[in-house]
């Protein structure tokens, strides 16, 4: 087994939910350090690292944090392909990314290969929506050119063109308590209402560049009683700031005129997550993948996506970043996976771009 699925291997072993960073955190320090470069940290428990080279800076962005489910997991090895057997999630979405880099960064030192400035940006907190990189410290990006960040699903080789801007919707619904039996008609239910007003909503594929979605809808309580409180999140995103807005403004009319008919109180807080972006392929980012690609047989797509990452964060603060699929298949799933050859692939495309090709 290679150093990158070795690696692979000891990092989804290693807990790293989201908000409880610290030990992958510091482990990958060591790995940093180690390999020559320089680290530092920012109050948002992001991590640094810097390998001075010659000509131009780069960035290669990667997130320590999984989702819930990946944890405690117990990777197996069968098939050439890596996974749980079901009984969690994996962390390939994003600990396969922080392999290949960790790899080559191991290679470039071993084999004194030729590179660019080299900057490393893992991130935490980006399956919370992005709150790692909301609090991103740009001094510490200043000299950088341009980026890539290492989070999509799909086989390597696709980069993605345009991400979507996203909000969500943090709902509380306030009704009248009463007995269900004795007099319904003197309560108000939370419940109801907020039933009538997902059942008004356009939800899930609005359209191709539109989705909206409701997480979560939570009124506990006894069932011989009206409930009086109820809390919903809602989120929507689009590749069209205008699209997002209509969205969201038609989600908070169902949610109000809901709260309306019934005689209820509703509130409704609304958070941006992350703005849009839409780069131009024409631009020297993009060539560049498109030769490190030729170089190593590796065929070339782009296309959009609606899922977010922190590219869109850094594009929003000025930094052309571009987001490069990882290999992973299913993630957020128990039946996420990855295929070995994918690992291999992934460390041969990070090491194109981060090296100096002589001659």
């Amino acid at each position: 087994m290679n150093k990158t699925a070795e690696t692979f291997l000891t990092l989804v072993r290693m807990n790293s939910v989201s908000g409880d960073e610290h030990r992958i955190g510091l482990y990958l320090e060591t790995q940093l350090l180690a390999l020559g470069l320089s680290t530092s940290w920012d109050e948002g428990g992001n991590l640094y690292a810097y390998l001075p080279g010659e000509g131009e800076t780069i960035l290669l962005n990667a997130h320590m944090d999984t989702v819930p489910l990946a944890v405690d997991v117990e990777p197996l090895v069968d098939d050439g392909r890596v996974h749980t057997g079901g009984k969690s999630a994996l962390g390939a979405d994003d600990k396969a990314a922080i392999s290949a880099i960790l790899t080559v960064l191991d290679t470039i030192k071993r084999e004194s290969l030729a590179h660019p400035n080299l900057v490393i940006l893992f991130s935490v907190r980006e399956e919370l929506g992005l709150q790692g990189i909301a609090e991103v410290d740009m001094d510490k990006l200043s000299s950088v050119d341009y980026g890539y960040t290492f989070d999509a699903e799909g086989p390597v080789g696709s980069f993605i063109t345009a991400a979507p801007g996203s909000a969500k919707l943090d709902v509380t619904y306030g009704g009248k308590a009463a007995h269900a039996g004795f007099s319904p008609e003197a309560g108000i239910s939370a419940i109801q209402m907020g039933s009538d007003a997902i059942s008004a909503m356009h939800l899930l594929r609005i359209d191709e560049e539109t989705t909206a979605n409701v997480g979560s809808f939570l009124a506990p309580g006894s069932r011989n009683i009206v409930c009086d409180r109820a809390t919903l999140s809602l989120e929507a995103r689009s590749l069209d700031k205008a699209k997002l807005t209509a969205q969201l403004e038609h989600m908070k009319t169902c949610l109000n005129d809901a709260a309306a008919k019934h005689g209820g109180q509703v509130t409704i807080e609304e958070t941006t997550l992350y703005e849009p972006y839409r780069h131009d392929t024409t631009t020297q980012v993009f060539s560049t993948l498109k030769e490190a690609c030729s170089r190593i047989g590796l065929p070339y797509q782009e296309h959009p996506t609606l899922g977010g990452s922190d590219a869109n964060v850094l594009n929003a603060k000025g930094l052309v970043t571009v987001v490069c699929t990882t290999g992973y298949e299913k993630p957020h799933t128990r039946s996420e996976s990855i295929p070995l050859q994918e690992l291999d692939t992934l460390t041969a495309l990070v090491q194109e771009l981060a090296t100096i090709r002589k001659g």
